[in-house]
């Protein structure tokens, strides 16, 4: 059964209702201090509008989740190389 709950994050000025997993209500709040961190970073840099501002923290964000996802893509293949040199080692030891 889940637990739903409803909370109201602020994102760059505007209230956004909503209902999640009691579970997921920290993850919520950090990514909506990220995202306002960034928005405040952006605000900083260059006059434009909210939605410029959110769309440069989006393009940021996914920009990270891309990294993450090719650095462990990466780090899978690292671990079938270490595979490949132990197998290597082992057969060469027997020769």
């Amino acid at each position: 059964m889940s637990d739903k709950f409803n909370i109201k994050l602020t994102i760059a000025g505007k209230s956004y209702p909503l209902s999640i997993e009691r579970e997921m209500e920290e993850k919520y709040r950090r990514a909506e201090r990220e995202v306002n961190q960034l928005v405040a970073k952006f605000r900083g840099r260059f006059r434009a509008g909210s939605e410029d501002y959110l769309a440069m923290a989006a393009l940021q964000i996914a920009v990270s989740n891309v990294e993450m996802e090719t650095s462990r893509s990466l780090g899978e293949e690292l671990d079938k190389l270490k595979e490949l040199d132990i197998k290597l080692a082992d057969h060469f030891a027997e020769v």
